[in-house]
């Protein structure tokens, strides 16, 4: 083959590829949105403020009020989405991290894990300190929510 066709193959390979290691489901996902109890004082969270909330370094809302954090299962789409932008990282691997904290007893807040985005919708709308994320078109359908981050 020539030089000038195999450049054009092999990005096609490596579109392939990318597209057969990500999730079907995240692939046409819309936006994941972090929320918090619509009572909750705070109103924007950055991407570096969520990723030390969901890793143990902030415990406590700005006004002294615990954290309460709410994570989906390691197979939904949204919690790759979460986890890969966030973190960049895969959800097994955030769980292996968290089992070590545990184990080293080192784990001070971690994630409650549910099986929904209506159990989160739920849990947070009735907790104020909880936190958590799920589908954007989720989040504007409860008004006991309120969205501090879009994550895209």
């Amino acid at each position: 083959m020539t030089r000038k066709l195999i450049m054009p193959i092999a990005l096609l390979l490596a579109v392939i590829v990318q597209c057969l290691l990500t999730p079907a489901g995240v692939r046409a996902q819309e936006a994941v949105v972090v929320i918090v109890n619509k009572d909750n004082p705070v109103q924007r969270l950055s991407e570096s403020d969520i990723r030390k909330i969901y890793t143990n370094y902030i415990l406590n809302w700005p006004d002294g009020a615990p954290i309460i954090l709410y994570d989906l299962t390691l197979q939904n789409p949204l919690r790759f989405m979460f986890s890969d932008r966030i973190f960049d990282r895969t959800p097994e691997r955030i769980a292996e991290d968290w089992a070590h904290l545990k184990i080293s007893n080192q784990a001070k807040n971690p994630p409650l894990t549910v099986k929904s985005e209506a159990l989160i919708l739920r849990r947070v709308a009735a907790e104020r300190g909880a936190i958590g994320y799920v589908s954007l078109n989720a989040a504007r359908q409860n008004p006991d929510v309120k969205i501090v981050s879009t994550i895209q």
